[in-house]
């Protein structure tokens, strides 16, 4: 499941699969947005000079940053100020998001509509960053409204409307296809019912005063408005306030009581490349975000993408690679917490020292080791509750050549949206949908596995809120069994994640839901879920992946233009072979009464096509008849619909059981039976 390898351990292949730095993202100084009649401080915005750009604590909260907590001594209170509500979440990346087209995401168990829109500048609507040269044309800027997806009248879903000016020029509403109501996307306000328009009293009408808009923001939410929620744009990603609107979370920002989403300082600097990838899985965020972090399940659940190395850089051994705890808590305000440890092979070298029976020998060689240049750091980042990032630097400040980061969305209890980046200097450009071709794979190579310890550590939960109520949760310290020296990090994350996990908004119902309705006797009766279900890539990746879905309408268009061109050849090597031979036969036996029709109608045909065909075409058909020309013809159609079907193939499940049991039998490559 992690992307740890393939985009980041997988260093020749992964780079080559890069889109360029400015067409994948987007670096916004602000929920620019919804600035209405203000102007966003840009002294409370991360500036890439400043010295501490290579944390990536969110910018606000750095002033407040310089306290460390131990982990050799873990205070579970100093969890108890973390606020899930307060904080930004990413959804989609915003290239995914099609123009004028409302779509549903989903944060917490709570649907929402998400519109990308053009405006012009400066209208009211918006503002446009120095730095955001995604898809503008001309004037216009991008511009994200996300509301509720519920209608208030009858509460059918906003994201089955569409966008719509309502008439009035420079200005787009999100309409229910129900009923026709419109809303302004940076307010709620229901601007339009065209039901009541022909009434003088009590009419709702399209309000063109951006001012009013404003100051009405600040007002009672009357029960004919929609329910907003603040969106900025990040880094090319797309994030989501569920408890603020655009308004209320501008002002915070202006008084430095909001931070804006924490970035990774390395996609904002020249040079760099990004290719992102995104998949939703049935699978826990929370049990998601321990496996990105678990460098030692790489040598096994991963043995046959050849990645072990990769691996193996962030592992610890316990003895001359000690892995290094840093936390920071921001001043109440949220958690950071990083490891660090010698990015050099660890199990890779005892495991080739082993089979060559000469460890001892191993160890020694370590002596003749230390005169050379230091080790880089593999240094993990986990800002909670949504950010992770990985990579190798030179020390604790340096920048990463190379660096894989992690947008977790928590789409619900049971649910995550998975959403990667590979950053990097590589001068490569490869189309996106390349680099999912073979992501999809290394990511079904764990899912199913995790499986298992989603349902463990869900029921686990849910029973521990049938005892304990509303309290903390030692799900994870009652569940797993740490032994590893790379599970120093995981350990404490899994005990922010008991420590906070019942302040989630609604995971405490939805968790009892789910438990009641597969528990009996503190037995789950739920049965196991096919591997087509949970490794659909379809529906978890291909529809919600435009570059994606364009290869596979592709491969449709391709597979049936080869089939045609096909048949077409057979049916006039047929046909020409047939009057041929008809042909032979009538000369051969002159006596024969078919001599003078044949040849009439050979005539005929002949003298009817020269005249309906145009000589050029006359001579490709001759061309294609031929015998060397024509095989070759059918070979290139054959050949292409076969290209066509496997790569399609890529985007639809795929990982099967007779996959997995060959993927696990290079685990005896990785590791020595001893």
């Amino acid at each position: 499941m992690s992307l740890t390898v393939f985009l980041l351990h997988m260093l020749p292949i992964v780079t080559a699969f890069q889109t360029t730095h400015r067409s994948d993202t987007v670096a916004p100084s602000g929920i620019h947005q919804y600035r209405y009649q203000h102007q966003l401080n840009p002294s409370s915005l991360p500036s890439p000079s400043s010295p501490s750009h290579f944390n990536i604590i969110p910018a606000v909260l750095q002033s407040t940053a310089t306290s460390t907590t131990s982990p050799s001594s873990p205070d579970k209170q100093s969890f108890n100020s973390f606020n899930y509500s307060s904080h930004w979440y990413p959804v989609i990346w915003a290239r995914d998001v099609p123009l004028n087209n409302p779509i549903r995401v989903t944060l917490f168990d709570v649907d929402y509509v998400l519109a990308k829109v053009k405006l012009p500048k400066n209208n009211g609507n918006g503002s446009a960053d120095d730095d955001d040269t995604n898809n503008h044309d001309g004037d216009d800027e991008e511009v994200f409204y996300a509301m509720h997806d519920s209608c208030p009248h009858k509460k059918v879903a906003l994201s089955e409307g569409r966008i719509t000016s309502c008439g009035s020029p420079n200005k787009q509403y999100l309409q229910c296809s129900y009923h026709g109501w419109s809303f302004d996307g940076r307010s709620g306000k229901c601007v339009e019912i065209p039901q009541t328009v022909i009434f003088k009293r009590g009419a709702i009408v399209v309000d063109n005063d951006d001012a009013k808009i404003s100051s009405d923001a600040t007002k009672k939410k009357r029960r004919e408005d929609a329910t907003v929620v603040a969106t900025t744009q990040v880094q090319g990603m797309v994030w989501i306030h569920p408890s603020l609107t655009p308004l209320e979370a501008l002002s915070l920002m202006e008084e430095g009581k909001l931070s804006p989403p924490p970035r990774i300082p390395e996609v904002d600097l020249p040079g760099y490349r990004t290719t992102v990838a995104v998949r939703d899985f049935p699978i826990d965020w929370t049990v998601l975000m321990e496996n990105i972090m678990d460098p030692d399940h790489g040598f096994f659940a991963h043995a046959s993408s050849g990645a072990a190395t990769g691996f193996d850089w962030y592992s610890a051994d316990g003895e001359e690679n000690v892995m290094d705890i840093e936390e920071d808590f921001m001043g109440g305000k949220g958690w950071t917490i990083t490891s660090r440890v010698n990015a050099v092979d660890k199990l890779g070298k005892y495991n080739a020292q082993m089979r060559a029976g000469d460890v001892e020998k191993g160890k020694d060689s370590s002596s003749t080791e230390s005169t050379k240049e230091p080790p880089k750091l593999a240094t993990t980042t986990f800002v909670a509750p949504s950010l992770i990032s990985l990579g190798r630097r030179q020390n604790n400040t340096a920048p990463s050549q190379f660096i894989t980061g992690f947008w977790i969305c928590p789409v619900g209890t049971g649910k995550s949206r998975f959403m990667s980046a590979a950053i990097s200097k590589s001068p490569i450009s490869i189309p996106r949908w390349l680099v999912h071709m073979n992501l999809n794979n290394f990511l079904d190579q764990d899912t199913f596995l995790l499986l298992g310890q989603h349902r463990a550590v869900l029921k686990q939960e849910a029973e521990g809120y049938l005892q304990n109520g509303d309290g903390p949760n030692n799900v994870r310290k009652s569940t797993y069994v740490y032994r590893s020296p790379s599970e120093k990090m995981g350990a404490r994350i899994g005990q922010f994640f008991d420590a906070t996990l019942s302040r989630v908004p609604n995971r405490k119902d939805a968790l009892l839901a789910w438990y009641n309705r597969s528990n009996n006797d503190n037995k789950l009766f739920e049965a196991w879920p096919p591997r087509e279900l949970i490794l659909d890539r379809y529906n978890q990746h291909t529809k919600i992946c435009p570059d994606s879905m364009g290869l596979v309408k592709n491969c449709d268009k391709v597979m049936r233009t080869s089939s045609v061109l096909g048949l077409g050849l057979l049916f006039v090597k047929i046909c020409s072979n047939s009057m041929v031979q008809k042909t032979k036969r009538s000369l051969a036996n002159p006596f024969s009464n078919e001599l003078p029709t044949s040849l009439s109608a050979l005539k005929h045909i002949a003298a009817s096509v020269r005249s309906s065909l145009s000589p050029i075409i006359n001579a490709l058909i001759g061309c294609l008849l031929q015998h060397k020309t024509f095989y070759t013809c059918l070979s290139i159609a054959l050949f292409s619909h076969w290209l066509a079907s496997r790569v399609k193939r890529e985007f639809y499940f795929k990982f099967n059981e007779d996959l997995h049991r060959k993927d696990v039998k290079y685990i005896a490559n990785n590791w020595m039976d001893l």
